[in-house]
Formats: C-alpha cells, structure tokens, sequence
C-alpha cells in the first residue's frame, strides 16, 4: 500500500472516532416534556444512576441543569436541562457514548418524565 493511500486511511480513522467536544452538539440525545418540577424530576433522575455517578446540579439562568462527572460541557458524561413554566417543564437529555451502557442517562430522562 502506498504512503499517500496509508496517509488517507489513517485520516479517515481518526475522524471517525473523533467526536464533539461540547455534549450538546452529539448525536446521543433525547427531549420531551413533564409535569414534575425541576429539582423533583432531577432527583429521580439522579436515583436511576449508577451510585459511583458523580453528578452536579446547577441553576443557570432559567434552567435547573443535572451534569454528570464535570460541570464543563466538553469534559461531563451527560447533561439533563429542565426548563419551562409550573406543571409544564421541557427537558434535554445528553450523553456522551450512551452505547457503553446502553444510554442509562438517556433512558433515564424519558422515564422520570412520566408522571
């Protein structure tokens, strides 16, 4: 195989494990809408993860947002936003790698929407 074809695979390797450095901008994500309050659907959030989880909760602006291992976008595992009026609260949902446990996160989200 020549240099220049070896050079070009190589490349194409790399690109495709790169990923996105901010979780929100990846593809492992999920949105809907709840009726619990923000620290109510935080919580049972958090009890579905894993105890070793390190997780952190944060106001920022007129979100209540739940990270998971760092509070920096680029560095955290996950991200749960919850946001909205009284009785009507839309959440965002991101994980980073969610195939390593089968998006447990994610999972997560949509379960603790429910009422």
């Amino acid at each position: 195989m020549s240099r220049l074809m070896m050079a070009v695979a190589a490349s194409l390797l790399l690109v495709g494990c790169a990923h996105d450095p901010d979780i929100r901008a990846g593809r492992d994500n999920t949105f809907g809408m709840t009726a619990k309050s923000p620290p109510e659907y935080l919580n049972c959030v958090k009890a579905e993860l894993p105890d070793t989880a390190t997780t952190y909760v944060v106001q920022n602006q007129d979100a209540l947002e739940l990270f998971v291992a760092s509070t920096d976008p680029n560095k955290a595992e996950g991200l749960v936003k919850v946001q909205g009026s009284a009785g009507r609260q839309q959440f965002s949902a991101y994980q980073r790698d969610a195939w390593y446990d089968k998006g447990r996160l994610l999972d997560a989200a949509l379960m603790c929407s429910r009422v």
